[in-house]
């Protein structure tokens, strides 16, 4: 089935016209952000509606009514779960309804944490389904279904054919009426179509891409599909894609939250239940999307972003900017990443992209923006190609060490988005016995379980994918100490290898050593680019990795709070025995000193240092911004209700801001990995100083 072509649409009527095609095109060796190329009229007005209690199990459009399921106390036993059946009023108030059944059903379903979910179909029949997770050795689930008629809720074993059968099929994702055709969505990400009493029905759909969603159906004949918070609109077995709310001035934009269901509402009004995936937080709301034709905006001019490699927090800076601004940016990448039997592949080449980029600066041209993220960044600095900064960008509530990594005497020339910190964290007792990364090698060589609780479970001690990550891992650790005053130290080189072979030995001997350090062009592994890893032992009492977002290390602490009491967990910067650490600063954006919008250039910046953008979990790294810092650091804790007295925001302002050359870490990886072959420490040095000695020579 051919992929369908995707059309930008300028208002929501235009949805509705006759079917059209457009031809799409990007460059041959670059990605293009998927936004419009014209500031279009007219726009999207964006209002939260949610009811009081909104944690959403079940939102359906039945006869040009809104419905909305909604549970309180998610997390808990279903018997202490309360059910709310809303319905929106011809005003917009919501009037809650009686009849679910819910208190029924609760009272037939065992004990358990259970995830009750509806479905009211098109005749205006209510369905249940609850499944209880029992916390047992094997950690087993149990699905009822009930049908609700008169408020009387009846066990059902089988459901009527069409709508209800298909919404409960343990195969069937999402399922939503289109019209006169049911539309489903398969667990292998296929959409099919049905009649409405679940006969297979054959027509041209689209194909589901990574990311993609399928959404809701519309009387109208028309699909949504959601791609990362950017909705599609798709003509029924037509061939009409086209973008309905575009990721910019129409984007559904709530920071940290992902779209969780949706439906089209009374003239084409659009609803989107939006959440943050933890029962525990109650952090979800239900937007509503109405088109005003009239709606003025500002007007924010173009602006051109330009990176090596595509970035979530770079695009959604671009969403926020062309939202608060009104205008277009352009946000283009020189590096197309793809999978190929599971190994990461790349179109295109940094070094040609790196030749025209500075080909284009030099001669006074070039993008608006510059993401810097392996880029020789000091060089454009010392050859005056990026605006001063200086008082232009307000950094005052940034992690103090992350605002003058690229401040000079002359001026401060960027300024990093996202960082990634090489943290340790345990059980105090536990942390006590990590003073260093030596140690910690030493004790994964000697010992698998650092920690043992008694309990006789011991998890892999490494959590790698392969030798890749656990170099990229430590090797910022130790870059300064290697590359001394333009030379290869070789006895740095010497004892760095060998550290990486005693902490590979601890538990990771089977550690593939089969990806290469270095792409067929030349690019590199580097952790914004999917190398994270970690250390963890014994059920994860203790961990070490280079963390990209704060949230998760709350379960971390959890665990180690069952080990050490409430609180115990604690967090520090893993240090190299001379006490070096390391938080490298990634997403770093600079202004062209010949940007065409210079405004519009400083404001996007700023943009990306916002609340609104820093607060969003991206795999970019952690926010530099210390109320975002804070924020997923305490969500992080909320959802497993735990505590710690770690002051997260003094540890990372406490690391050394480090950026590794990307030249001189192929140079290193190269020996690192001849060692991991199984080739001696003299002849893996030799290969690191060979490889590298040709760019230090011309440094010099």
């Amino acid at each position: 089935m051919k992929k369908l072509c995707r059309i930008v649409s300028g208002a929501l009527a235009a949805l509705f016209a006759a079917a059209l095609l457009a031809g799409c095109s990007d460059g041959e060796n670059s990605g293009t952000s998927d936004i419009p190329t014209a500031a279009p009229t007219g726009g999207y007005v964006e209002e939260d509606v949610s009811p009081d209690h909104n944690y959403n199990v079940g939102l359906f459009v039945v006869d040009g009514v809104l419905n909305a399921f909604t549970v309180e106390n998610p997390a808990t036993p279903l018997s202490e779960q309360t059910a709310h059946w809303y319905v929106m009023g011809p005003e917009g108030e919501w009037q809650e309804q009686g009849g679910s059944g819910f208190e029924q059903l609760a009272a037939q379903v065992g004990d358990g944490i259970a995830y009750p979910t509806a479905y009211l179909t098109q005749e205006g029949k209510l369905y249940w389904s609850v499944t209880v997770i029992t916390e047992d050795a094997e950690k087993t689930s149990e699905t009822t279904l009930f049908a609700v008629e008169n408020g009387t809720t009846q066990k059902v074993d089988t459901l009527p054919a069409g709508e209800a059968a298909l919404a409960f099929d343990p195969s069937i994702v999402a399922v939503a009426v289109c019209g006169d055709t049911l539309l489903t969505t398969s667990t292998s990400m296929e959409l099919a179509a049905c009649d409405l009493t679940g006969a297979p029905v054959q027509m041209e759909l689209a194909e589901l891409e990574m990311g993609s969603r399928f959404l809701c159906g519309s009387a109208n004949g028309y699909y949504l599909l959601d791609d990362q918070n950017k909705v599609w609109h798709y003509t029924l077995g037509g061939t009409t894609a086209e973008l309905a709310l575009d990721g910019g001035r129409f984007s559904i934009s709530d920071p940290g939250l992902f779209v969780q269901s949706a439906v089209v509402g009374p003239e084409e009004t659009l609803y989107f239940q939006m959440s943050d995936g933890n029962m525990a937080s109650g952090n979800s709301r239900l937007l509503r999307y109405r088109w005003d034709s009239e709606l003025t905006v500002s007007a924010g001019g173009e602006l051109t972003v330009f990176s090596l490699y595509r970035s979530d927090t770079v695009e959604a800076a671009v969403n926020a900017w062309q939202k608060a601004t009104g205008g277009t940016a352009a946000y283009t990448w020189a590096l197309e990443e793809g999978s190929e039997d599971g190994h990461t592949t790349v179109t295109g080449s940094r070094e040609d992209a790196l030749t025209q980029l500075n080909t284009q600066l030099l001669a006074g041209a070039g993008p608006d923006v510059l993401i810097l993220d392996d880029m020789p960044v000091d060089s454009f600095i010392e050859k005056g190609l990026l605006m001063d900064l200086s008082g232009k960008v307000d950094t005052s509530g940034m992690l103090e060490n992350m605002t003058g990594v690229w401040q000079t005497e002359e001026g401060l020339f960027a300024l990093p988005a996202r960082a990634f910190p090489l943290l340790a964290g345990a059980d105090e007792a536990t942390l006590s016995t990590i003073t260093d990364a030596e140690t910690l090698a030493g004790l994964l060589a000697a010992e698998p379980n650092i920690y043992d609780d008694g309990r006789n479970e011991a998890m892999p001690l490494l959590a790698y994918y392969n030798t890749v990550q656990l170099f990229d891992t430590f090797y910022p650790l130790y870059a300064g100490d290697i590359w001394q005053g333009g030379q290869l130290n070789e006895d740095a080189c010497r004892a760095f290898y060998e550290l990486l072979g005693k902490i590979r030995a601890g538990g990771g001997a089977t550690l593939p050593n089969t990806a290469p350090f270095d792409r067929p062009d030349g690019t590199y592994y580097h952790p914004q680019n999917s190398t994270q890893g970690n250390f963890a032992n014994c059920i994860g009492r203790a961990f070490c990795s280079p963390v990209y977002s704060l949230n998760g290390l709350g379960g971390d602490f959890y665990y180690a709070s069952r080990a050490g009491g409430v609180g115990a967990g604690e967090v520090k910067a893993l240090a190299a025995a001379s006490g070096v650490t390391s938080i490298q600063p990634v997403c770093a954006a600079a202004v062209n000193v010949s940007a065409q919008n210079p405004e519009g250039a400083v404001q996007f910046i700023q943009t990306l240092l916002s609340e609104e953008v820093q607060r969003q979990n991206t795999y970019d790294g952690v926010p530099v911004l210390k109320s975002a810092v804070f924020g997923q650091w305490e969500e992080g804790f909320a959802q497993y209700g735990t505590t710690t007295n770690t002051d997260i925001v003094a540890v990372l302002e406490g690391m050394e801001p480090n950026v590794p050359s990307t030249v001189l870490r192929s140079a290193a990886g190269a020996g690192a990995q001849q060692y991991f072959d199984g080739a001696g420490l003299d002849e893996a040095v030799e290969t690191a100083r060979q490889e590298s000695a040709l760019w230090l020579a011309e440094q010099g």
